[in-house]
């Protein structure tokens, strides 16, 4: 065949007409796996997700305000944050010494820290709240696995049974607080500061914080009784708030206490805020400008020190080691004392219904100053005839 006489199987085009490229051969792109695990749900007609799917995010959507961040830093009770802060300090400062990584740490790094503070003698009630706040301190979803740590702390209850026993504080009864109030020179802004703190706490059976974080908006004073406004307990983290009603007696003078400490508060030029706060010797209000994060409030230990500093002036027994917790203790085993029980216990001083605290602590309390039960049983007496002694 000539050159001439060449067929060319090709399309035929116009003169300067480019033929389109040829695509080489490729191999097929896979499709998109579905995003589905264990845990997916589908609903008649509807497609699992594939990667591309939604929304695509910039960095911007990953970022929250300085407001919500400091929001954050404020979560949980102060005292709460100031122990998690201290304990996951010394377990850092443990872990850099012994050239181990503090957060996230390894299971082996935190039974071995637990054992630690085992070896230090420490109570086991104290060790398991320590190593709590270390667990809440880790990122979720990279915890270390406590079970081992929880097996030895187990044994370390079981060798230990003495050492787990709790000192529980003087419960300052009502005789005590009319000794302490009688130290407290009511001429002066500092005496009926502590007076009408003193009163106002065996009143509403309040913990120190709760006295400490008291405004004066939360107290209203009637002629025959104080009122007082909790936002927030320990047992009411939600701040549905609770309102106590401290009925006038003329023994501890709420009412009349409570009043003069307002005017003198007036006097000074508050109507709002913080109710107990810090006094110069003078008696002015002392300057907060240089406090810490509560500013004008005074802290839980300083409600703790003014009930202490009484209890001494007082010499109440147990006074050394009389904290702020025994205003709430004293008037609990006062009333069981006096035979209140159940319910009426237990909501008086803002438990839940169904706590047993009231019940095995205060209630048991009043019962042992009953003396002993066995000493109810009369003394043994032998049957004797005419005889003499039936020794049989």
């Amino acid at each position: 065949m000539s050159a001439e006489e060449e067929v060319v199987d090709a399309e035929l085009v116009e003169d300067g007409e480019l033929l389109p490229a040829v695509r080489p051969a490729a191999d097929p792109v896979p499709a998109a796996r579905p995003l589905v695990d264990r845990h997916t749900v589908l609903y008649p007609g509807q497609l699992p997700a594939r990667p591309g799917d939604g929304p695509t995010y910039s960095e911007q959507d990953f970022y929250v305000s300085e407001d919500t961040a400091a929001r954050d830093r404020r979560k949980g009770a102060a005292n709460t944050r100031y122990n998690r802060s201290s304990r996951v300090a010394l377990f850092e400062q443990w872990c850099a010494a012994a050239g181990r990584v503090a957060v996230p740490c390894t299971t082996a790094t935190y039974t071995e820290y637990g054992n630690h503070l085992i070896r230090q003698g420490l109570k086991a009630t104290s060790i398991s709240t320590y190593m709590s706040l270390i667990m809440s301190a880790q990122p979720p979803g990279r915890r270390p696995d406590p079970t081992l740590f929880r097996e030895h702390l187990a044994t370390y209850r079981r060798e230990n049974p003495r050492g787990n026993r709790r000192k529980r504080a003087t419960a300052i009864r009502l005789a005590g607080v009319m000794a302490m109030l009688g130290t407290c020179d009511e001429r002066h802004p500092i005496g009926i500061r502590d007076a009408a703190l003193l009163s106002c706490g065996y009143g509403v059976l309040a913990r120190r914080i709760e006295l400490a974080d008291l405004e004066v908006e939360d107290v209203t004073v009637t002629d025959t009784e104080v009122i007082v406004f909790f936002p927030k307990s320990k047992t009411d983290q939600d701040a549905e708030g609770a309102t106590v009603r401290i009925k006038d007696r003329p023994d501890l003078e709420p009412v009349r206490r409570m009043r003069a400490w307002l005017d003198l508060l007036r006097a000074l030029g508050v109507r709002r805020g913080p109710l107990f706060r810090a006094l110069t010797v003078a008696g002015t209000l002392q300057s907060r400008t240089v406090a810490t994060a509560r500013g004008d409030f005074l802290t839980g230990h300083a409600v703790n020190e003014i009930v202490k500093r009484r209890a001494k002036l007082a010499g109440i027994p147990g006074a050394e080691k009389a904290t702020a917790h025994g205003l709430r203790a004293g008037p609990t085993t006062d009333m069981a004392a006096a035979g209140v029980r159940g319910k009426a216990l237990n909501r008086r001083g803002r438990w839940a219904d169904d706590s047993r605290i009231p019940e095995t602590v205060y209630v048991r309390m009043a019962e042992d100053e009953e003396g002993d039960p066995l000493e109810k049983i009369p003394l043994y007496r032998p049957p004797t005839s005419e005889y003499g002694p039936d020794l049989r």
